[in-house]
């Protein structure tokens, strides 16, 4: 068949046209895909912060376990508060709760929440984290529990009820594990921005000064006294507004922040809900 037959007969086959996305069609699709990731997203991150809660419950799960262990070799007795050894840095450096967990294979990341990202930038009232940083011991003086000199300091996002060591705020001895009771009402480890606090106990009529937000923020506040500090290191929204804590009979948390002082501190406390918090 000669080449100008065949250009005939393909002259006279129908022509299938070929016909793309109109923009209109093309910002339909768009459209739709923008709306079902708008869906999608709250739902995915819902779900991971879920799972950042469930293993930061974990991580305060195995810091209560510690603390467990160490009375039980302990015949009972309380851990020391022992913060600054300037002449011997090994002795805060280990002695105290951060250095006693340690001793029992739980830390670098077991003290560290999944919520928080990296340590504090820079020197916030020397290392105080925030609800989404980890404090550090970098700003800390050398021979404290968390710096233990220029090139070795702790990070993390968990601190300790200063009035569950021994003389703590639990009797006037010495004391003991079995002091602490009901054991399932008091904190002993939680999220928070600093290394430990001991708030003064109020009353509905007398609550503390609420911190100006929920971001751990409040610890720059140059008017804030230190007593206002020992409140507002707890008082971040990390998980919600709420925190993990780890209660001294073992079990673990989730304490919406207005309950925070439901909980029972030390011996003489006086439980109340908090109701003038700010909003996150």
């Amino acid at each position: 068949m000669t080449s100008v037959a065949i250009r005939e007969i393909d002259c006279m086959l129908p022509r299938v046209r070929r016909r793309g996305f109109t923009l209109v069609e093309l910002l339909v699709v768009i459209g739709i895909i923008a709306l079902l990731i708008s869906i999608l997203l709250p739902t995915l991150s819902k779900a991971r912060n879920a799972a950042k809660s469930t293993a930061c419950l974990s991580n305060l799960r195995q810091m209560g376990q510690g603390f467990a262990i160490y009375t039980a070799e302990n015949k009972g007795r309380l851990l020391e508060y022992i913060w600054f050894t300037s002449a011997d840095p090994d002795i805060a450096w280990n002695s105290y709760w951060i250095g006693i967990l340690n001793s029992y294979k739980v830390k670098n990341g077991a003290i560290i929440c999944p919520a928080t990202t990296d340590p504090i930038p820079y020197n916030a009232n020397k290392g105080f984290g925030s609800a989404f940083n980890q404090w550090s011991g970098q700003f800390q003086t050398v021979g404290t529990a968390v710096l233990h000199d220029k090139a070795t300091w702790r990070v993390g996002s968990y601190g300790f009820n200063r009035y569950t060591t021994a003389n703590g705020g639990w009797g006037p001895n010495v004391a003991v594990a079995s002091r602490l009771k009901p054991s399932q009402d008091i904190p002993l480890f939680m999220d928070a921005t600093w290394v430990d606090f001991h708030p003064l106990n109020g009353s509905p009529t007398a609550q503390p000064i609420p911190p100006p937000d929920l971001t751990g923020s409040g610890m720059l506040d140059p008017n804030a006294t230190k007593q206002d500090h020992e409140h507002w290191r707890f008082l971040i929204a990390r998980h919600g507004k709420a925190i993990n804590v780890c209660f001294v009979d073992g079990h673990c948390a989730t304490v919406p922040l207005n309950e925070t002082y439901m909980m029972r501190w030390k011996q003489d406390w006086v439980p109340y809900l908090l109701t003038n918090l700010p909003g996150h």
